[in-house]
């Protein structure tokens, strides 16, 4: 028993220094204006079922700017989670988007998109927000929030081919625990747009 606390005890203070590390390394990045935001309306829409995604969203608008806006469902899903995922599962099955709120996107330029993962693939609101919109002329930046698996040219993939966007840029994804790191990695991902 002694030794299994011990190990827990070593882990858990590797995995501390490791975010430590990773939060200094992050905390000095500096941010300069990527040259497909500068000058652009810039909208962020996003979908969260629990906050994270809300998260990452409010933050890449603190850092890129423009206008922010949710996705909401015109029948919100269960709060109850085994009930949502019977009803999400359910229409995944069958092929059946969700109805969604309209947003008006045709004033702008740059659109940032935001989705959790589903059963491996970016949210069903998020899929209609994608099937309802059209982005001639527009580009998309999307970001993706997990806690399980993501694979990730799979889901780059599945927003490209949802949208007639001009251009999709490379998302950033983001793992739920590693939420309070946000600001860091939106700046080090958009410096390498």
């Amino acid at each position: 028993m002694k030794i299994i606390l011990s190990l827990t005890a070593f882990v858990l203070i590797l995995l501390t220094l490791i975010i430590v590390l990773k939060a200094n390394e992050l905390k000095n990045i500096k941010y300069v204006q990527p040259e497909i935001i500068s000058d652009k309306k810039i909208l962020t829409v996003y979908y969260s079922n629990n906050g994270n995604t809300k998260n990452v969203a409010q933050n890449i608008v603190s850092v890129a700017g423009g206008d922010i806006k949710e996705i909401k469902l015109a029948k919100n899903y269960s709060d109850n989670i085994f009930e949502m995922s019977k009803t999400v599962r359910k229409q995944i099955k069958e092929g059946i988007l969700p109805k969604i709120e309209d947003i008006d996107i045709s004033n702008y330029d740059v659109i940032f998109i935001g989705s959790p993962i589903w059963s491996f693939s970016i949210s069903l609101p998020v899929k209609a927000f994608l099937k309802n919109n059209n982005f001639e002329n527009k580009t998309l930046i999307p970001f993706i929030t997990y806690s399980g698996g993501a694979n990730r040219n799979k889901v780059f993939d599945e927003v490209k081919n949802l949208t007639n966007a001009t251009e999709v840029k490379k998302p950033l994804f983001m793992f739920e625990n590693g939420i309070f790191l946000t600001k860091g990695q939106i700046i080090k991902w958009l410096n390498n747009i």
